[in-house]
């Protein structure tokens, strides 16, 4: 793959200019930069010849979620442009082409807030994030989409220039799957998918190499916010991807009941009674997605059950919270 050429202010993509630099990844980087009439934004690039390109989908994605009209919308970045351009690579001296995709601007990354925060959350500041992610995750879903990598560090807060520090934001759909037609319905599940995700935060269903669904974006959400207050998961300090597999399979119904008792049992300790009710509804697809589906009562029981897992903060003796 060909290396991914480097931007230094004052350098011009299409109509933005690059102000600096702001992060990197494997297979792209991040800036910050600025239009001829001020706007601040987000610039994404990566190489047009990387195996596994990622921005045309994000750009896809993002652009359907512009059609939401209802408050699950505010979850989301705007894409401002996407395009493809070229420069000369100052150490190779050679011309090297780029995707680019320019979105709205966001604060802080969650996963940052969290470590600085000490590494958990109180209990009401996780369940209201929490409820903020899983409105984020309806919204993607309702326009026919899964994230397939649900984790913290996909998510951000709002920037406090723009009095957004409470809202969360959803990002990085690089890795996004439509999972309905055009006509609305859904495509037929594929007999074996290859693992796509965090391993920490992934699905059974993305071990165990199935096809993904709404349940398993839920998944993922739900393992995020016994995270965010916890501070850690069962399988935290396992690093093989199949220990970690393992250590989740040992929940679903067809193992002993023993096993599958205290393997519930060591993911929910700690943890407020509601959790475990929330998780009955996450290994039910028939109850979730009939929630998931409707705006009205099953919903509101949902949000319900979380914000009286919040109100039991006031009885908790962690006091730690997001900092303002």
């Amino acid at each position: 793959m060909e290396e991914l050429v480097a931007l230094p202010p004052g350098i011009r993509v299409g109509r933005w200019t690059i102000t600096k630099k702001l992060g990197a990844g494997a297979f792209g980087a991040v800036y910050l930069c600025v239009n001829d009439e001020g706007v601040q934004a987000a610039l994404k690039t990566e190489p047009v010849n990387t195996p596994h390109p990622l921005l045309v989908m994000e750009a896809h994605v993002m652009t359907k979620l512009d059609t939401l009209r209802d408050g699950d919308g505010k979850h989301f970045c705007r894409c401002l442009d996407l395009g493809r351009d070229e420069r000369r690579d100052e150490q190779s001296g050679q011309m090297k082409k780029f995707n680019y995709i320019v979105m709205s601007l966001v604060g802080r990354g969650l996963d940052g807030v969290v470590k600085e925060a000490g590494g958990r959350l109180s209990l009401g500041s996780a369940v209201g994030v929490s409820i903020q992610m899983l409105a984020a995750l309806r919204g993607l879903h309702t326009v026919g989409y899964l994230h397939l990598d649900i984790k913290p560090g996909n998510s951000t807060i709002g920037r406090p220039e723009s009095n957004e520090i409470r809202l969360l934001y959803l990002i990085d759909f690089g890795m996004a799957r439509k999972y309905t037609k055009d006509d609305g319905s859904q495509h037929r599940p594929r007999a074996a998918t290859n693992f796509r995700g965090s391993p920490r935060y992934a699905a059974i269903s993305a071990h165990l190499g199935r096809e993904y669904s709404r349940k398993d974006d839920i998944e993922s959400w739900f393992y995020c916010m016994i995270e965010l207050f916890k501070g850690a998961l069962p399988w935290s300090n396992v690093g093989e991807m199949k220990a970690i597999g393992d250590a989740k399979v040992k929940r679903q119904k067809k193992q002993p009941e023993a096993v599958r008792r205290q393997a519930i049992a060591d993911l929910l300790s700690g943890c407020p009674s509601e959790f475990g009710q929330v998780l009955k509804y996450i290994v039910s697809p028939f109850i979730l997605f009939k929630i998931l589906r409707r705006r009205g009562r099953r919903r509101r029981q949902l949000l319900q059950l979380m914000s009286r897992a919040a109100a039991a903060a006031e009885e908790s003796p962690r006091s730690v919270t997001v900092q303002n």
